[in-house]
């Protein structure tokens, strides 16, 4: 963006975000949280994006998408991608209408990412992502939302200092975080049709509101632009480092929360005994 651009002038001189604008960010998942988060970034600065996603923008998407009505029948790449140059024109975002579980160079693609943000909506491609990551020492943010948007979590993979995603597993397990906490790809059909009527096709992206998302999609933006920071040469000011890499939030006071607004955070070390550490690490 040439000089006379007026564009950041009210936060460039809070966050130096031309720092940011060298990291490139890779967005697994462009739904409604990878969406939002995305968006997020490039209004904060980030203008490098390689985007994933194989889906096309439905009508029964837009209520939580950061993507409007006028991006219905586009793939969500190219609507997000849109959306984001609509906000920064110097955005420029690679399109990837691919599905992740059937790439078989993923590494080379998060290799060197300032960030990967998982937002894809299955355990599957979030553990493939995680391993990639691992392997390659690139660190990810994933954010999750809770069942019917009571809540949700964020946990950032540092490498070599955090624990990945299958730490995070192991330890939560045990944790009254995750009591009766399941996310909505693995509640059954029966659950599914009664709470909301709806064939799992549908109501496997419904975890709630926008609001209760957008929640969750903040916290999830704001551990990016932390792991972003961490590997600039210089980091950008009034942009403190986060201690913990783990962060669960409630919406409402439904179990495991006792109030509105709950948050639990806490730093996640690499634990003895995951796979995945032990094999690409060592």
């Amino acid at each position: 963006m040439d000089g006379k651009s007026r564009l950041f002038e009210r936060i460039e001189r809070l966050y130096d975000v031309g720092l940011l604008g060298q990291a490139k960010v890779v967005v697994a998942g462009c739904g409604s949280g990878g969406s939002q988060v995305a968006l997020q970034l490039a209004m904060s600065g980030v203008r490098n994006f390689a985007l994933y996603d194989n889906q096309t923008l439905g009508e029964e998407n837009v209520i939580r998408h950061a993507c409007g009505l006028r991006y219905i029948g586009w793939n969500k790449t190219d609507a997000v991608a849109d959306l984001l140059k609509d906000r920064n024109p110097d955005v420029h975002a690679e399109l990837h209408n691919q599905d992740l579980m059937a790439l078989p160079d993923l590494d080379d693609r998060v290799r060197g990412a300032g960030v990967v943000i998982l937002a894809t909506d299955n355990e599957p491609s979030r553990y493939r992502l995680n391993e990639a990551c691992v392997r390659t020492g690139t660190p990810f943010v994933v954010g999750r939302v809770f069942t019917r948007g009571i809540g949700g979590e964020v946990y950032a993979y540092r490498p070599k200092e955090t624990g990945c995603l299958g730490c995070l597993e192991m330890f939560l397990e045990r944790k009254p975080q995750r009591e009766r906490i399941r996310e909505i790809d693995l509640v059954s059909q029966e659950e599914r049709d009664a709470m909301y009527g709806l064939p799992v096709a549908e109501i496997k992206d419904s975890p709630g509101l926008n609001v209760d998302i957008a929640f969750i999609t903040n916290f999830h933006t704001r551990y990016a632009l932390d792991a972003i920071a961490r590997g600039l040469p210089e980091r950008p000011k009034n942009m403190e480092p986060i201690e913990q890499n783990y962060l669960a939030w409630g919406n409402r006071p439904v179990h495991p929360f006792d109030k509105h607004f709950q948050v639990q955070r806490f730093a996640l070390p690499p634990i003895n005994g995951c796979r995945v550490c032990e094999e690409h690490t060592s």
